[in-house]
């Protein structure tokens, strides 16, 4: 087959709208995979560490992981497939509705078997041409290869950043709507939001699938309880609000200190309201919330202990009873705010770009021909126009210059050939301004992912 393996380019060339309301991102899918691709934005493809299947938008896989190979959508219909003594065999049509329907016969797709005419070109274990309609059924039609249109190709799919988009800090990924941090940085790789879905890995290099949800976490300074005899440390009260969304979840405080080292952590379960009183050092914090295996907010606190109290001078025998010490000096303080982190500056200047190989493994297709994708993403303010140039043991990328719009990513497509047996190859990738490597496992053809 010519093209087992979709290619998508994700042309975001359009900044990102600001968002009407607060949202907060969850795993819909869970990040164990070894990858995971857009085929339209309500089905992902994803893969295991053997076989391929399909979720939803909703995190129901609806093709289990029993694949080797599965088409992108053409004219809404994508083909699953498993190779079998060197051929692919047609195991189910899934339609773009979500629907899926199994192929009784047994048949195999030798080359693109989208005719059109809501047919499928196969060829049963003889080599014998024949029809099935999209429901997997055998058609009685005969075949005349003769007078066959040209089989539809699967299309490059074209999507547009509309949501968050990520930014780098410590060779880590978060997301920032506008210059506000939406995420703190957490991920190996993330890709920008594209109708309320990223895909993104985690600190393992998993991947997963980020869905955006109506909702909002606050946290506010409450009273503390002072402590009457340690003059190093502050009590503070930090009032919390999670979204219902994080109801079932474990949530997670930390504070951080000026050398990076956790000073306090405290858990519990459930979201909406809770008070979470923590005992810590003089000076600045960094305080972050995780639920549901995520970092979701950042902040900073002052945290100020009550002053020791002076010696006071014996009083001169007068008489008269000693003046009692005006105000309160058993008072703690702590400072807080409670807006979300702001990107820092570095970070979003013009000339900042981000580089992101998204593959780690790829599988050649009949010709021995893998691509993958190139993300470049334009942190600045103004958009930004670079050359690119990809090398690499049979890498072939015709794109040479690229065009990023302020805050937006812009991604390429590049391919290795010649891939005859199974074996790492690094692939560095070059801007003006930044470079990346980054080493993929190839598959050959006939050996299974």
């Amino acid at each position: 087959m010519n093209k087992l393996r979709s290619i998508i380019i994700m042309a975001c060339l359009l900044a990102p709208a600001a968002l009407t309301r607060a949202e907060v991102a969850k795993w819909i899918i869970r990040p164990v995979n070894q990858a995971i691709s857009r085929m339209s934005s309500s089905h992902f493809k994803a893969w295991n560490a053997e076989k391929c299947g399909v979720f939803n938008s909703e995190g129901k896989q609806v093709v289990p992981f029993m694949a080797d190979s599965i088409t992108d959508f053409v004219d809404g219909h994508a083909v699953v497939l498993r190779l079998e003594d060197d051929r692919w065999r047609l195991l189910s049509v899934l339609h773009v509705d979500g629907s899926i329907f199994p192929v009784r016969e047994q048949v195999y797709v030798d080359e693109n078997p989208f005719v059109g005419g809501e047919r499928l070109l196969v060829t049963d274990k003889k080599r014998r041409d024949l029809f099935l309609d999209m429901e997997g059924k055998k058609l009685k039609d005969k075949v005349n290869r003769a007078s066959l249109p040209p089989a539809k190709e699967e299309p490059e799919l074209v999507f547009y950043t509309d949501g968050p988009i990520p930014f780098e800090e410590n060779d880590l990924y978060g997301y920032r709507v506008d210059d506000d941090e939406l995420m703190p940085p957490q991920f190996q790789e993330a890709y920008p939001f594209i109708k309320g879905y990223a895909v993104a890995a985690d600190s393992t290099g998993r991947y997963g699938l980020l869905r955006l949800f109506d909702g909002e976490i606050t946290c506010h300074q409450a009273e503390g309880t002072a402590l009457l005899d340690d003059y190093s440390r502050a009590a503070v009260d930090l009032k919390l609000r999670i979204p219902d969304e994080f109801a079932g979840d474990i949530v997670t405080v930390d504070c951080i200190d000026a050398r990076g080292h956790v000073v306090e952590e405290k858990s519990y379960l459930g979201g909406s309201d809770r008070l979470v009183s923590l005992l810590l050092p003089g000076g600045r914090h960094k305080v972050k919330v995780k639920a549901a295996e995520l970092w979701l907010y950042s902040t900073t606190i002052t945290a100020r202990p009550k002053p020791k109290p002076k010696p006071q001078p014996k009083p001169k025998a007068t008489g008269k009873p000693a003046t009692k010490p005006r105000g309160n000096a058993a008072t703690s303080t702590a400072e807080t705010k409670t807006q979300r982190s702001k990107v820092a500056s570095a970070t979003i200047s013009g000339g900042n770009l981000q580089l992101l190989v998204g593959a780690s493994t790829l599988k050649a297709n009949a010709k021995d021909c893998a691509s993958f994708t190139i993300t470049v993403t334009n942190n600045g303010t103004e958009a930004v126009t670079t050359p690119l140039t990809v090398t690499g043991k049979g890498v072939v990328c015709n794109t040479r210059q690229v065009t990023v719009a302020a805050r937006s990513s812009r991604s390429v497509t590049a391919t290795f050939t010649g891939i005859t047996a199974r074996e790492q190859r690094a692939v560095t990738v070059k801007t003006a301004l930044r470079s990346t490597t980054k080493t993929i496992t190839l598959t050959p053809f006939f050996t299974e992912f």
